[in-house]
């Protein structure tokens, strides 16, 4: 009787690399110290790592589950007999890209399971050069670490605003709800000319939603979720120019403001526990010099 057994999906373009690094296997996975932590929390840890002999670099989340409680909580849950969340997550990302949607490229996953129980899993994904969380890069912002007039704020502000509104409509346009879209599962790159792009990511519990009811309450909370942070970085008129150009509208009519407020209310319920997380999450933030520098 097997009573453990390991399983590893690599994206073929990546196996090079990932053997290279010592990274081709789960024991091997799941015991590296990597170059530096990037999050933790009681049963995760993400680690960043440089491929050597590349300019590629990956985070590797690693989900624990050292209790036999865990263990079988996520059977109940559906692990036993289907996918882990680091495979799960891998699917997601790799269905978002295909629809186009701009999303942090999963290379692997892998998994190690005791009596059919999950114990441990992960998930690779690439990093993307000089990108940092939009929660982070708000803080930022905010404190005034980017050297910016006045006018340049205001313009780099709404710049953001408008290009991730219409990111966002995109992939609610493709049927897609992410379904935890703070801040910190965003990832802002800056480019030249103080344009930015977005890659979203941590989307385990994401997907495609046809029934129109059950996909519009996805979407407020996903829109919710954008809007805990809104207000350290932005005022009502801005956040009221992200709800427009999201919407694609110049004016909100009943309709808009009545789920406006719908969105509001749900932003409401969820500011304590994100504004909780992102306290502990602040402790592993790092700024690229040269993100810094593209602002």
């Amino acid at each position: 009787m097997i009573t453990q057994s390991s399983r590893m999906r690599i994206d073929p373009a990546y196996r090079a690399p990932l053997a290279t690094a010592g990274l081709s296997s789960v024991p091997a996975v799941l015991g590296t110290i990597g170059d530096r932590l990037a999050a933790w929390s009681r049963t995760t840890d993400t680690i960043y790592a440089a491929l050597p002999g590349s300019n590629l670099a990956v985070y590797l989340k690693r989900y624990h589950y050292p209790r036999l409680r865990q263990r079988l909580r996520l059977a109940f849950r559906g692990t036993l007999f289907k996918a882990s969340r680091a495979r799960a997550e891998y699917r997601v990302l790799a269905s978002m890209r295909k629809l186009g949607i701009q999303a942090v490229r999963p290379i692997a996953w892998g998994e190690r399971r005791r009596y059919g129980l999950v114990r441990s899993c992960f998930l690779i994904t690439e990093a993307v050069p000089e990108a940092m969380s939009l929660a982070t890069f708000i803080h930022t912002f905010a404190r005034g670490h980017a050297s910016l007039s006045a006018d340049a704020a205001i313009a780099v502000r709404r710049n953001i605003l408008i290009n991730l509104a219409l990111q966002v409509r995109f992939m609610h346009e493709a049927g897609f709800v992410h379904r935890d879209l703070f801040w910190r599962n965003v990832l802002i790159r800056p480019l030249p000319n103080r344009e930015f792009e977005f890659y979203f990511l941590d989307a385990s519990v994401g997907r495609r939603i046809r029934v129109k009811q059950w996909r519009r309450d996805a979407i407020v909370r996903d829109l919710a979720a954008l809007s805990v942070m809104a207000p350290e970085f932005c005022s009502r008129p801005d956040q009221l120019r992200f709800i427009r150009a999201y919407l694609g509208t110049d004016s909100l009519g009943n309709e808009e403001r009545q789920w406006l407020e719908l969105v509001q209310n749900r932003s409401k319920e969820l500011h304590a526990s994100e504004e909780q997380r992102m306290r502990r999450q602040s402790i592993f933030d790092r700024i690229g010099p040269a993100a810094v520098a593209a602002l």
